[in-house]
């Protein structure tokens, strides 16, 4: 921790995403290494940008309705910036296959728009892409090394590799200092809630604190890499903060698969529900990709970096964090204004900081 608290103590950052999941929590972690923190999301219904995520920070942090694709206001706020987490992205497997041209362009030509601002901008910017599991599709062997060709089996997964080849295109003919992270299963508190599109746990979490009963699709025997948020976003800083960590590309998962049925297991006993195994849904059959875990060795030669909390114990935070929270996230309470409040007549987002648009 001294050692992250003095390299970002001061340091500006812009986090992109960062009313959603992983860069809220993000962000909270960063403020208490004392970053100076830019904010900057899109806040697409449906998405995980959530106002609660940010609520007791807000005061603290500058926070932007703003596109990747908003050149103009985008060039203002990256300008200055030493650290620039990119974690924008429409994350849903079935959306993407819904709308194929939406996730095309969210999740590509906003990207290479925004590294086209940075490079004109900012190109000496530390960039840290997070992209995802999804790039290796259907294993071709197991755990999955960073040399695992990606084997796309969806839209969104296609998407998250292109772009990170944008961030790699940018370091070769550029000069741009990126550095790429392949996620596992991450789970924790501020994720959404208020749909079934973006991962199974989270929902699993929600259906048993409602008491209703878990559905687990198929035998639930397939394997999973969970990993809890806060373990993430420390490997996530430390990278940022190595120099020589820059034009890799890195695995981040928990070295330990648990099977979809277990993990469903684990929710119904400290929750009290129950579950149970039903067909998969042709959609969701589609994307199906059975076993699917990470070799984690890369990272922990690069960074002095070992997962801190077990999924039981990060299980436990995320169900007492919605327990307490959850009203927040069933249905996203205030959003849908929000959202509302932030589009102009084209559906763009208009130019505001957060406070000029929330209170």
């Amino acid at each position: 921790m001294d050692d992250l608290k003095a390299r970002y103590s001061g340091a500006r950052v812009l986090i992109t995403g960062g009313m959603g999941f992983i860069g809220s929590n993000l962000a909270h972690r960063l403020l208490e290494l004392g970053a100076d923190i830019t904010i900057v999301d899109s806040c697409v219904e449906g998405q995980g940008a959530n106002p609660f995520n940010v609520a007791d920070i807000k005061d603290q942090i500058k926070l932007y309705i703003y596109d990747l694709r908003d050149r103009g206001p985008m060039a203002s706020v990256v300008k200055d910036k030493e650290y620039i987490f990119n974690l924008a992205a429409f994350t849903s497997h079935i959306r993407s296959y819904e709308n194929p041209l939406e996730d095309l362009e969210v999740n590509c030509r906003s990207h290479l728009i925004f590294l086209e601002t940075l490079r004109k901008h900012n190109p000496g910017a530390k960039v840290v892409y997070t992209g995802s599991r999804c790039q290796y599709g259907r294993a071709q062997y197991l755990p999955i090394d960073e040399e695992h060709p990606f084997n796309v089996v969806d839209i969104n997964g296609a998407h998250k590799a292109a772009v990170e080849y944008y961030h790699r295109l940018h370091e070769l003919h550029f000069g741009m200092r990126c550095l790429r992270v392949r996620l596992a299963n991450i789970f924790g508190p501020r994720h959404q809630m208020n749909h079934s599109k973006q991962g199974f746990l989270n929902w699993f979490i929600r259906v048993a604190i409602l008491q209703d009963t878990i559905q687990v699709f198929g035998d639930g025997s397939q394997l999973r890499d969970f990993l809890y948020v806060d373990d993430a976003v420390e490997a996530i800083l430390l990278l940022a903060a190595r120099d020589e960590c820059y034009g890799e590309a890195f695995n981040l998962g928990s070295g330990k698969p648990l099977s979809v049925l277990e993990s469903a297991r684990k929710v119904a006993e400290l929750t009290g529900c129950s579950y149970c195994l039903t067909p998969f849904p042709s959609e969701y059959a589609a994307v199906e990709v059975g076993d699917l875990y990470l070799d984690i060795a890369k990272i922990q030669r690069a960074i002095p970096w070992e997962p801190q909390v077990d999924f039981d114990e990060g299980l436990a935070r995320t169900v007492d964090f919605y327990r307490r929270f959850g009203e927040h996230y069933w249905e996203c309470e205030g959003f849908e204004s929000f959202d509302r409040a932030a589009a102009g007549s084209s559906g763009n987002p208009t130019h505001l900081p957060y406070d000029d648009k929330v209170r």
